[in-house]
């Protein structure tokens, strides 16, 4: 039976399709969603919540300052946004059972008839048994 999961105020099965879903919503997902019209990073509460919920890895903000003692100003931030692997992702949804993008075709050849085969040597080992 799917486990049910809350996305907002719905409840939804998680199952293969939800997992699909979820897949394809994350590696489509464009980082230029978490930046404003300045190229500035955006507060975390505005991100997209695709984004939100386990695109990013974390977020390390360091304050950038200039001169010594009482006259040290701070100049600037660096702000590092480390993001969760999208290629493992795609690789997820080529895997995904109703994708089949990697699986793999076997031939095998010569086994024409092998159960006529298998079943005429059953019965003779069964005859040389008795």
């Amino acid at each position: 039976m799917p486990r049910r999961v809350n996305e907002g105020d719905e409840r939804e099965a998680v199952d293969a399709g939800w997992l699909l879903r979820r897949l394809v919503d994350e590696a489509s997902a464009d980082i230029a969603d978490l930046y404003d019209g300045e190229g500035q990073l955006k507060p975390i509460a505005e991100w997209p919540e695709v984004w939100r919920r386990g695109l990013v890895q974390g977020v390390e903000i360091e304050e950038r300052f200039e001169g010594r003692g009482n006259a040290r100003e701070q100049v600037g931030f660096v702000k590092k946004v480390r993001l969760s692997d999208r290629l493992k992702r795609l690789e997820l949804i080529g895997k995904h059972i109703g994708v089949k993008a990697f699986e793999e075709t076997v031939r095998v050849k010569g086994l024409e008839g092998l159960g006529e085969r298998l079943a005429r040597a059953a019965k003779r080992l069964a005859e040389d048994g008795e």
